[in-house]
């Protein structure tokens, strides 16, 4: 698990905090999965929210806690924890019952979550692709600060991975190309669980446990960019349709009519170019 120490969060107010505190974004992938989460075990957190859209991720403040630059941060009485399935694991384990990370799945459920968050960047490149236009997205990025968290002790890696997306998406934006390996890497991945729901309930079973949460969230951002989830993969769709009937899932993918308005005219423009997912993977 990734927990820093004292001395790597620079931003100190943090560590005199008491009870669960959570930085999150509303439309973050891996932020609707932790508030799902948390709403499953009915584990209640003050919120903080960080605008990523204004890139508040990048500000000073924020840069001060995480040497990401990445939401969600679990902050749990003064103590900072970064990566969003370290953080549920950590949170099951602290908090055990309604478990969604069972033992006897527990290997199993490591590995698929190892896969999903492998994934995150292929979603981040459709939902750049296909939702967002880029003109929409003003990427300003602050340069790194000398007060900026550290991973013991060291700056991470994994933040300038974050940076040069942004800075290769402010030059040129999602090429088609990663766009198509981004998909039929999905594709593969979706006909394997399909396959498991022709089975059980779950993706793991007749239980709810965390892979299910996870890809809620994936899915629902696939079907959002228009991806033929009914055609495709009919038992995944009907096991997200089943999902969508509880509050707790329902409530973390409303958007504003105005951005499902222009998502839907940016999804025709696209059309119209000839560049749509349905063409690309069944044509």
């Amino acid at each position: 698990m990734v927990k820093l120490r004292q001395e790597d969060i620079k931003t100190k107010e943090v560590l005199d905090w008491k009870g669960l505190h959570l930085f999150h974004f509303k439309f973050s992938a891996c932020s609707m999965k932790t508030r799902i989460f948390l709403g499953l075990k009915e584990i209640d957190f003050v919120s903080h929210h960080i605008d990523l859209q204004k890139k508040e991720n990048f500000s000073e403040y924020f840069q001060g806690i995480t040497p990401r630059s990445l939401v969600p941060v679990l902050v749990d009485d003064g103590e900072v924890h970064i990566e969003s399935n370290d953080i549920l694991e950590y949170l099951d384990e602290k908090f055990p019952s309604s478990k969604l990370i069972p033992i006897e799945k527990s290997l199993e459920i490591k590995q698929m979550m190892i896969e999903e968050n492998d994934l995150h960047i292929d979603i981040r490149n459709i939902t750049f692709k296909f939702l967002i236009p880029k003109f929409l997205n003003k990427v300003t990025i602050q340069e790194k600060i000398s007060s900026k968290a550290t991973l013991n002790g060291e700056t991470d890696q994994e933040d300038d991975k974050n940076r040069n997306f942004w800075k290769a998406y402010k030059r040129h934006g999602i090429k088609d190309d990663a766009a198509t390996k981004s998909l039929l890497n999905l594709k593969i991945h979706l006909e394997d669980i399909d396959e498991k729901l022709n089975h059980h309930t779950y993706i793991l079973g007749n239980e709810l446990t965390l892979p299910d949460v996870a890809w809620f969230i994936y899915v629902s951002r696939l079907k959002s960019a228009k991806y033929p989830i009914h055609i495709l993969h009919p038992n995944v769709n009907d096991w997200y349709e089943s999902l969508l009937k509880r509050d707790v899932f329902a409530r973390e993918i409303r958007v504003p009519r105005i951005v499902r308005l222009m998502s839907y005219i940016f999804y025709v423009f696209q059309k119209y170019r000839g560049w749509s997912i349905k063409k690309q993977l069944i044509g």
